[in-house]
């Protein structure tokens, strides 16, 4: 003979005179003669596991809600449940990943929270040969202090890049240098030339002039073509004698000069990039998950969502790798890092 479960009434705690009354749907209506309070129970399974899972991959609560025939209210709790017993990620990196390659793309990415007036901004980094994201961390803005704070972390974990490449922000750039003595700065070929590109005013009809000139310095920075020393200094002095007395060309074709250690920082180094087109991608697949939220109550539950974004972006096979990394197809990232013997707990 069995026996029924007993559930406690969430007002007084008691089990004793708590009653079964009607049943509507999934749930099931008790009563409390003790306090005289109705509560109702869910006996159906629910995987908590898919519904964090659609959460994050952007399905709004509405959508969860009917998709699970729960609440919208209720699927608001199983996630920030769920989201709390996620490790933290930075840790999770430290305890189970040390096989990382020396290559890194780092940048920043802005969101919202309504609890500030300034919105926040995610600091994180991309093996690029692996994919992985070991680390990241949340500040009010892109500052010196702030990425330090996020390198000093390569160190704990025993990570030192030889390669960091980024867009034109100084802050990385000093940071990176104070952070790891001897590492190679790689401007980003697509920032640097957005940025010549907006000092010519190339799209505006009185930098017209100035379209030419800008499609020999795309030529010399190609992020497809790698020259070499002696002819990247060749088509530079070349566009340095034609352009005459135009100060402006001028003032750019020195500025390049200035950035060239930054601009040929990858000189030597196998396999490595000249664009942060990796991170920038993972910033376009954030910020389309981002619209459905539109901005964050706390600068707490900001940081407790991006970590299950993280860990959930790490723990995600790759589908769509082709050339030279077609070899990551069907991994994920995690796997790429794992320590050697560990085996990788579950928690999508």
């Amino acid at each position: 003979m069995g026996y029924m479960k007993k559930y406690s009434c969430p007002d007084c705690l008691s089990t004793s005179f708590v009653i079964r009354k009607t049943k509507r749907g999934r749930s099931i209506r008790y009563l409390c003669k003790t306090c005289m309070k109705y509560f109702s129970v869910n006996t159906c399974w629910i995987n908590r596991q898919e519904i964090l899972s659609d959460h994050l991959d952007g399905l709004s609560f509405r959508k969860i809600a009917v998709k699970y025939n729960i609440s919208k209210s209720q699927a608001w709790d199983i996630c920030h449940e769920e989201l709390v017993k996620l490790p933290n990620n930075n840790q999770f990196t430290f305890s189970y990943c040390n096989r990382f390659s020396q290559i890194f793309l780092f940048d920043g990415k802005y969101f919202n929270v309504a609890s500030e007036k300034y919105g926040y901004c995610l600091l994180w980094g991309v093996d690029y040969l692996r994919h992985d994201i070991p680390l990241f961390t949340i500040a009010p803005s892109e500052s010196y202090q702030s990425w330090s704070k996020l390198f000093s972390y390569f160190r704990i974990i025993g990570s030192y890049p030889q390669l960091v490449v980024c867009d034109d922000n100084v802050n990385i750039k000093l940071a990176a240098r104070s952070r790891f003595p001897g590492v190679r700065i790689q401007t980003c070929y697509n920032h640097f030339k957005e940025n010549i590109r907006r000092d010519l005013r190339v799209r505006s009809p009185d930098g017209a002039k100035y379209k030419p000139f800008m499609r020999r310095i795309e030529k010399i920075l190609d992020s497809s073509t790698k020259l070499s020393d002696d002819n990247f200094n060749a088509w530079l002095w070349k566009l340095y004698r034609e352009v005459g007395d135009d100060l402006l060309a001028k003032s750019i074709l020195v500025n390049i000069e200035r950035y060239k250690e930054e601009l040929l920082a990858y000189r030597g180094i196998p396999q490595a990039p000249l664009t942060t087109n990796l991170i920038e991608g993972l910033n376009g697949h954030l910020e389309a998950r981002l619209q459905a939220l539109r901005s964050f109550q706390t600068v707490n539950h900001a940081r407790l969502w991006l970590n299950g974004y993280v860990l959930k972006r790490r723990f995600t096979k790759f589908t769509d790798c082709r050339g030279r990394f077609r070899f990551l197809r069907g991994k994920t990232g995690v796997q790429m890092t794992k320590k050697d013997g560990v085996d990788l707990p579950r928690y999508f």
